[in-house]
């Protein structure tokens, strides 16, 4: 009855080893089936989602055309949608001959992708219907990309560009690594014309292989025109024995030019070779069966929570595209990540310890702290975990990361894992920072304007309205011209326009006007913004009111040629005035005189009366002086109580001779001072006419001088026309 019961059990084993193969091979199929079908379920979502997001911008394209602003709100909703979407990897709008005029990636703007077949296969067709899925092609980052879209047709039906959407890999990779349950196992997305675009695990020699042989299991496939097929044998795609299940990935909602095929495989040795038993474990009798049933129920247990894993993963990955996944098992406190992660932290995963915790060591200070409480109220109140955080890469790279993770268990009340992704916000966080900065230095004391290209004024800050008087709401939408004064003419801007245009920047001083109406002197900073293409997008202007630095400089001037007590000419600016009237008489033919005049009686009136007295006398002198005169007239004092006067352009001698009559008259009247004081005094006056008494600035001098030392010698309160006998007096004088 043993030897009986041990054949029987023996042929029972043979036969159901056979049975079991059969079944396992079923089961595999079935399973594969279902891993197909969780991916075609997934890729048609997005595949339906950009289909949508495509028809918008289609539908959009109008309407941006007819904002001022259009292709700059049209780039924010593209990047707005690339935060939204993260299997798309750009957004492309070209126009009828194949130009970018629209982009969510600024360095594709204006490139010209006329000859991809995502342009090419649109432009055959011009159904706007059809949502056209381009051949996999290798990028210039030597990864294969796929773009699906979108003709675009202007109002009268004309092909007026296309609308083009190119579909990230790594989130497919994903996706595809997501369903893989054994090592044996892989997952590919091909192309409906048979090339290989993603597979998973990475076989590099397969991507990007054609398939469509007649004798591929893709081509089989595809000829009996079945959403799902399985087959069994040698595969063409790699040469070894697989059981592979293929499914079409064609949604029904979409009018697709050329299906997407998934398939998923195992290797057939790989798969069959638990089921070669050694001959002896027939004799382990009922306990073995027994241990297999332990090893069959923790399979399956096993089995059922990496499907509830990969479930989560995958939605975390949908979710995330292109960031790091990682899981911390509470209960062994073990951290499992994938490759991502590690390039995220600049770890080696050969070189992690046991719990592959070393990245907490990369914490920068008090971070440690604020992830450990972040993590202990996620778990403590079974919240979502949400956390950027600050970490030194053993490169030296400061970076943030941002954490965010769920609470994963068989109950909400018994949670045993957190499963959450990290990303690296650095980048984010800079620009952040930069845009900060910016804003704090746009509201700096300085007035600024920042105008388009078409100088329409877009911004001012404070400073500019406190400046000229404008609030925000009445300059924007104004151009500069509104604060000009008028005090330039065309000149003068072509010469700063020619700089701006050639050079980038043109600063200087300009009069600009308030919008009081008053007008004052500025420093104008006007420089030119660029896009990456060298095109003008923005011009930025800095306004300094300069008014006090003016009135210092006038302030300067004035005491570098003129009297501070009087407020007359000084000798240095009687020299040049008698200069420039020397040679316009030259020029012109004309005559001019110049008169020496000297106080007499001066001196009496500082010793009676003080020097502040005399300062008052001299300061009326200069005025009864300037009354004499015409505005062509020089009046200078070139010492104490010495004073000249230039008559430019007279008719002879006795022009000057009746100013000088003029002259000696009002100086001989009573001065009444400030303080109260009368005073009397008379004047001594030479005259010398150009050119009758000399030719040059030195000559006439002299001339006049000796004809006023003639006056003195005469007996003073006189005047005396030069002659001879003047310079023989004044030689004599000087000697």
């Amino acid at each position: 009855m043993l030897a009986a019961g041990l054949s029987g059990l023996g042929l029972y084993l043979v036969f159901n080893q056979q049975n079991e193969r059969e079944r396992l091979e079923a089961s595999e199929r079935d399973r594969l089936i279902t891993q197909s079908k969780v991916i075609e379920q997934n890729l048609s979502r997005q595949l339906v989602a950009i289909d949508l997001a495509i028809t918008s911008i289609v539908g959009n394209l109008p309407y941006w055309a007819g904002l001022p602003d259009g292709q700059k709100q049209a780039v924010r909703q593209l990047k707005s949608l690339e935060d939204s979407m993260p299997s798309v990897r750009t957004f492309l709008v070209l126009n009828a001959q194949g130009d970018v005029i629209l982009s969510n990636r600024d360095e594709l703007m204006q490139r010209n992708f006329s000859q991809r077949e995502y342009f090419q296969a649109p432009l055959r067709s011009l159904n706007p219907r059809v949502l056209f899925v381009s051949p996999p092609f290798k990028s210039v980052l030597n990864t294969y990309l796929f773009n699906l879209t979108h003709v675009v047709l202007d109002v009268q039906g004309k092909f007026a560009g296309v609308v083009s959407v190119g579909v990230d890999p790594v989130d497919i990779e994903i996706l595809l690594n997501s369903v893989r349950y054994a090592d044996d196992m892989r997952s590919m997305l091909v192309h409906g014309d048979g090339k290989v675009f993603v597979v998973e695990p990475p076989t590099p020699e397969l991507l990007g292989k054609d398939l469509s042989a007649a004798d591929s299991f893709f081509s089989q496939h595809l000829a009996n025109k079945h959403t799902v097929s399985t087959f069994k044998g040698t595969a063409y795609s790699s040469g070894d024995e697989r059981l592979p299940a293929l499914r079409t990935i064609q949604p029904a909602a979409l009018q697709m030019d050329k299906p997407l095929v998934i398939a998923v495989s195992r290797h057939l040795p790989t798969l069959f070779s638990h089921l070669q038993k050694d001959a002896i474990n027939q004799f382990l009798g009922y306990l073995m069966l027994v241990l297999l049933s332990g090893i069959a129920t923790w399979w399956y247990q096993m089995g059922r929570t990496r499907q509830r894993l990969s479930a989560q993963r995958l939605k975390l990955a949908t979710e995330a595209a292109g960031v790091g996944i990682w899981e911390f098992d509470l209960k062994t406190k073990r951290y499992h990540w994938d490759a991502s992660m590690f390039e995220l932290f600049g770890l080696d995963p050969n070189k992690v310890n046991l719990n592959n915790d070393d990245w907490l060591q990369l914490t920068l200070p008090g971070e440690l702290e604020r992830i450990k409480n972040a993590t202990r109220v996620a778990i403590d109140q079974n919240q979502p975990f949400d956390l950027t955080f600050k970490i030194l890469r053993p490169d030296g790279e400061v970076r943030y990361m941002r954490n965010r993770a769920a609470l994963f268990g068989e109950s909400q009340a018994n949670s045993s894992r957190m499963i959450g992704t990290t990303e690296d916000v650095t980048e984010r966080k800079m620009k952040e920072a930069d845009l900060r900065i910016a804003a704090i230095a746009f509201n700096c004391q300085e007035g600024m304007v920042v105008t388009d290209a078409s100088m329409n004024i877009l911004r001012v800050n404070r400073a500019f309205s406190d400046l000229f008087g404008y609030s925000s709401e009445e300059a924007i939408g104004q151009t500069p011209r509104v604060l000009q004064s008028g005090r330039h003419d065309q000149a003068f801007y072509q010469v700063m326009w020619a700089d701006i245009i050639g050079k980038g920047v043109w600063q200087g001083e300009v009069w600009n006007r308030r919008k009081n109406g008053e007008v004052f002197p500025e420093w104008l900073t006007i420089t030119a913004v660029y896009d990456s293409a060298g095109a003008v997008t923005h011009y930025v202007a800095t306004h300094i009111d300069i008014t006090l630095r003016k009135a210092a400089e006038d302030e300067i001037r004035h005491l570098a040629f003129y009297d501070p007590l009087t407020h007359l000419p000084n000798r240095r600016l009687l020299r040049d005035r008698l200069q420039h009237a020397m040679a316009q008489a030259k020029r012109d033919g004309t005559q001019l005189g110049l008169m020496f005049v000297d106080l007499d009686k001066f001196k009496p009136v500082n010793d009676q009366h003080g020097h502040a007295v005399g300062d008052q006398l001299l300061q009326a002198v200069a005025h009864r002086l300037s009354t004499c005169v015409r505005e062509s007239d020089t009046v200078a004092r070139v010492g104490g109580d010495e004073f000249v006067v230039l008559l430019s352009m007279i008719t002879g001698a006795l022009d000057a001779v009746l100013v000088a009559e003029k002259v000696h008259s009002v100086l001989q009247q009573v001065f009444i001072l400030p303080d109260g004081a009368h005073v009397n005094i008379s004047s001594s006056a030479g005259i010398a006419i150009y050119p009758e008494h000399g030719t040059t600035e030195a000559e006439l001098t002299l001339c006049a001088d000796a004809a006023m030392y003639q006056a003195k010698a005469a007996g003073r309160d006189r005047f005396v026309v030069f002659d001879g006998t003047s310079l023989q007096s004044a030689e004599a004088n000087l000697t």
